[in-house]
């Protein structure tokens, strides 16, 4: 039987490395892409089902690139992952400190990217012959509480947007789309430097004890894929109860 080939834009992400582990681990064939050389990812090189392409998610040349590289080797995508995305640095204090260039540039990584992703890839993931295909989009808790990132909080409710317009269209070709909305998934290292900052701004919000962990992420978008397989045209929530 063929393996399943899944393809995470975004991959050298913090969240994003998790997921990519959580599918070599059940032998997938995982394609993963981002804009850093890939240096980060050594833990990964030696597995002979990952593959790491440079691209920049926001340049339609790179995109279109990978595309021809998958279509050439593979000429299928059975999960489509779409994690590129994060704030502005100008935006954190909101509307008015935000520059007009990074607002630009928060539109174009944290929505515009991720239409052209489905855009771009879907004809691959049509010409998968297995009946279990997905899209599944990485959004965030901003698309549904304010946290002071207004452009951030609008691309991310635009991801929202994008899966139910395509929900039912998708459906009549057997393709699955779905939305994760994270909450704030600090990594160990950056606890461990500003645990204060983390536990004063953030924990007291938690319904439960603990921050969502990266594997957490990881775990919620393999179940939609590979085990929920009714769900669709859905945005699950994985932020340990932080907008309950």
């Amino acid at each position: 039987m063929e393996k399943e080939i899944v393809l995470i834009t975004g991959g050298d992400g913090n969240i994003a490395k998790e997921i990519v582990r959580k599918y070599l681990e059940n032998g997938n064939i995982v394609i993963a892409t981002d804009i850093h050389e890939n240096t980060t990812n050594h833990e990964f090189m030696n597995n002979k089902n990952y593959i790491y392409y440079k691209a920049d998610v926001t340049k339609l040349e790179d995109l279109k690139d990978v595309h021809t590289k998958i279509q050439e080797k593979y000429g299928r995508i059975t999960h489509l992952i779409s994690a590129a995305g994060r704030p502005m640095k100008t935006e954190i204090d909101g509307i008015q400190s935000a520059t007009f260039e990074e607002i630009e540039k928060s539109i174009n990584l944290n929505l515009t990217s991720h239409i052209y992703i489905v855009k771009i890839f879907l004809d691959l993931i049509e010409n998968e012959e297995k009946t279990n295909k997905t899209i599944t989009l990485i959004s965030s808790i901003n698309a549904l509480k304010s946290f002071n990132l207004p452009v951030y909080s609008a691309a991310k409710s635009g991801i929202y947007g994008l899966m139910k317009a395509l929900t039912k269209t998708l459906g009549r070709k057997n393709i699955r789309i779905n939305v994760i909305s994270p909450g704030t998934v600090p990594t160990k290292e950056e606890i461990e430097s500003n645990g204060n900052f983390y536990n004063y701004r953030y924990k007291e919000m938690l319904a439960l004890n603990e921050f969502t962990k990266q594997s957490d992420i990881a775990d919620a978008v393999y179940a939609l894929t590979n085990i929920t397989k009714a769900i669709t045209g859905q945005n699950i929530v994985v932020d340990s109860g932080q907008i309950s």
